[in-house]
């Protein structure tokens, strides 16, 4: 992200081959980053690398997820419900990759894709 009003300046280095690049943007409280992040761990999903900034109340997350032996659309997608409709959480998208492929809202409490 460069030159954003909402968002802090956020740059992650070309994504590794074999993975899906998600965002995610969250209100910005203590214990965000470990929610979402234990997400991945249940799911046995793997973060190659990430970045976390925030300004003021947000926060942005870009997180490269090793997609080996994790080619099913359907769990991935459940992956990215569950992050998206924690406490907090106001959005994810998957930015490359073909797994879970898409915008999602958590709007009070309700998902949309």
């Amino acid at each position: 992200i460069k030159n954003s009003v909402n968002f802090p300046a956020t740059s992650l280095p070309n994504r590794p081959e074999g993975s899906i690049r998600m965002t995610v943007v969250n209100k910005n409280q203590p214990g965000m980053l470990s929610k979402i992040t234990e997400i991945f761990a249940e799911s046995d999903l793997n973060i190659f690398q990430q970045v976390n900034q925030s300004r003021g109340d947000a926060a942005y997350n870009v997180l490269d997820i090793d997609t080996t032996g994790h080619s099913d659309v359907i769990s991935f997608e459940k992956v990215q419900e569950k992050i998206t409709m924690l406490d907090g959480v106001l959005s994810s998208r998957i930015l490359y990759g073909t797994p879970g492929s898409g915008y999602a809202k958590n709007v009070e409490g309700k998902y949309f894709v």
